[in-house]
């Protein structure tokens, strides 16, 4: 048997035999390394740092084969020539200009670092008519109430419904597509719960936008959201974890829960200075940048 194989694949380094070598033996970047704005990123994850040694320790995002052939070696921030000069610099017009600001470099939080967004209701909200007769609906399957077996299990497609090019399939079973819509809806779910959980029927739209070093969700259509329901039992929760991960559970007055959904962010926020507006139209999330200057060209990395 030949000795142990260096694997070169980035970010992972271990040593293998290659009769162990397998599609999953490998935890690797598969991407290069992209330096733009201060940041360090990867291409095939937008992990990012300003702080190139953390930049190198984050985890690699593909699985694959190791390998012992060597990649290029990624690019290396410029080094830094510290130099005796005087903390005021003199111009030709003799004028004094001051040096520039150091940059403290950003320091990814804790990936299980969580922190609960303050939540406020505006002064109509309690005024506000009553909204209709709640409808229930499973949050897996999302079929009402009246149509279930409490008591039964839940089959459900873990993905969303996808149209495109006179194709319909799930986007969590994009192997099998059909044109016809009869047979998409016949489709076997592909995930199972020990029961079905009943939420509220409430249909919503989302947007969103930036402004200066903020980034705001607006949640249409919430008619009824509240920041604890009736008795006090249950309360609404927005919380950022890890810097990039959102969650959003929001409840009405009965305590039943009228929307969910977590977010996995283009870029890093600030776990302080954000904020939830509860209005009698729209729910606003308003979340500070980590990097002010950084312009988002999406939401959400995909």
């Amino acid at each position: 048997m030949s000795g142990p194989l260096q694997c070169y694949n980035i970010s992972c380094g271990q040593t293998y035999h290659e009769n162990e070598n397998n599609d999953l033996a490998c935890q690797y970047h598969s991407g290069k390394p992209y330096f733009h704005d201060g940041y360090k990123e990867w291409t095939c994850c937008k992990m990012r740092s300003r702080d190139f040694s953390i930049f190198m320790g984050f985890k690699g995002c593909t699985k694959g084969r190791h390998s012992n052939v060597k990649p290029e070696e990624p690019a290396k921030p410029p080094t830094v020539i510290e130099s005796e000069c005087p903390s005021v610099i003199q111009n030709d017009d003799d004028e004094n200009v001051k040096p520039k600001e150091t940059i403290e470099p950003f320091v990814p939080p804790d990936p299980n670092y969580e922190q609960e967004i303050e939540i406020f209701e505006s002064v109509n909200v309690a005024s506000a008519p009553p909204v209709p007769k709640t409808i229930m609906i499973c949050k897996n399957c999302k079929n009402e109430q009246s149509t279930l077996n409490l008591d039964g299990s839940c089959l459900y497609h873990k993905g969303v419904q996808i149209f495109h090019d006179a194709y319909k399939f799930w986007s969590c079973c994009q192997h099998k597509k059909f044109s016809d819509f009869e047979d998409f809806q016949k489709l076997t779910p592909c995930a199972r719960a020990d029961n079905h959980i009943l939420i509220a029927k409430v249909e919503h739209k989302e947007n969103w936008f930036q402004t200066g070093g903020m980034i705001t969700i607006a949640l249409y259509g919430l008619k009824g959201a509240r920041r604890e329901s009736r008795d006090g039992q249950n309360r609404s929760k927005v919380s950022i974890r890890g810097g990039r991960y959102l969650f959003a559970r929001l409840i009405n007055h009965e305590g039943l829960v009228i929307f969910e959904k977590e977010w996995t962010l283009q870029d890093y926020i600030s776990h302080e200075g954000g904020k939830v507006t509860i209005n009698v139209s729209n729910v606003q999330i308003a979340l500070k940048k980590s990097n002010e200057s950084y312009h988002w060209p999406k939401l959400i990395n995909e």
